[in-house]
This record gives structure tokens, sequence and C-alpha cells, in this order.
């Protein structure tokens, strides 16, 4: 049956859906394996990563920046496979969102900082073209959380309003963002807390 107040649902991939396809756990676990000097590598990495994200920059061309300055022991391939492998999707967590969807007659649609490359990767592998009606990714947008424009495309791409719509994310700031917006949003702390959310909000959740 179509729940009289909802019509979509968002969710965020990494930390959701996933492990993040880049963070500063895994650029420490990088410098860890190869033997890098962090400190150098976390200077640079910050006056990249905003232009890799949105979709000015490719993973390879980050890495050259941010890894590749200094001639190196190993290859630029090797730190993509490594960084690639560490994707790791919670299926528990996609199913969740998989029958929700179903259940409740709900668009689901992606929103999430990512930069190409990683980005492409992630999708196939945590098999998110089954899962989602569309994904609003930040480089294919040039927008970025808390960019208001990124969810705003994900409104209007869905022909849905902000009190219609259900923003699922584990980072508090993006939460309280898109609250602000007017859309209903849960800070994902465990599978289990968003599942009681979600009841709480109506839902037909198993």
């Amino acid at each position: 049956m179509h729940h009289p107040r909802f019509r979509a649902i968002y969710s965020d991939i990494g930390g959701v859906l996933g492990t993040n396809g880049w963070d500063a756990k895994l650029r420490a676990r990088i410098c860890d394996h190869f033997g890098i000097e962090t400190t150098e590598v976390d200077g640079r990495h910050h006056l990249v990563f905003d232009s890799f994200e949105r979709g000015y920059m490719s993973f390879e061309t980050y890495l050259n920046y941010v890894f590749f300055y200094v001639p190196r022991a190993f290859t630029l391939e090797e730190v993509r496979t490594y960084a690639y492998n560490a994707s790791t999707a919670w299926p528990e967590n996609i199913h969740l969102f998989s029958q929700l969807k179903r259940d409740n007659h709900l668009k689901l649609a992606l929103i999430s900082n990512e930069g190409r490359g990683i980005s492409e990767h992630r999708v196939g592998k945590f098999g998110l073209r089954e899962l989602a009606d569309f994904m609003v990714i930040s480089h294919y947008v040039h927008f970025r959380k808390p960019d208001l424009e990124i969810w705003r495309l994900a409104l209007n791409l869905a022909q849905v309003t902000a009190e219609e719509s259900i923003y699922v994310d584990d980072r508090e700031m993006f939460v309280d963002v898109a609250r602000e917006m007017g859309l209903t949003a849960i800070h994902h702390t465990s599978l289990e807390n968003t599942r009681v959310a979600l009841r709480k909000l109506g839902l037909t959740v198993r």
C-alpha cells in the first residue's frame, strides 16, 4: 500500500550501505601499508579533495597529486587497487533499503559525496544500480554535501517535496542540513536504530 505521507527515501552510501570509499582512516592505512609519511599526504589531500569530489579531477590525478609528488617504490595501480579492495558492502543494510522501497512503494535514491573512479567501482561492487532508482553523486553533479543544491536536485529528479521525503546519513551535520530543508532525517548509527526510526515513521520494516 502507498504510504500516505512519504513518497521517497534517500540514503547516503558510505557509512550507511557500506564502508566509506575514501576517508582519513583509509588514507592512514594506505600510508602505513606502503610506508608513507602521513603529514604531507594529509596536507596535500586537503588542497585537492574538494575538486576531486566535485568531479573536476580523476582518482588517478588525485593520487598523483597526493601520493606521487616524489618517486615511490610502488605504483599508482597498487594504491588504487588497495583503495578499491578496501570498499566493503554491508548486505544487511542494502537489503533493508531494498525491502523498504518495495514494501512501502517508495522511490529510492542515493545522495553521496564520492569522487570519480572510486564511485563507479563501488556502484558495481555494492550492486547499487539494482538497488536505487537513481543516484546523485557529487562528482557527476559538481555539488557536494552540505551544498543545499545536491538535495534540491535529488528532490526535483524524484518529483517529490522535502516533506514527502526521508533522508538517512551517518554524518550528523548532513542529517541536520536535510532536516532544515524539511526532509525527515535519520542519523544512522546502527542498522537496528535506523530500523526503529523507520518504524516510528509508520513504514513497513521487516
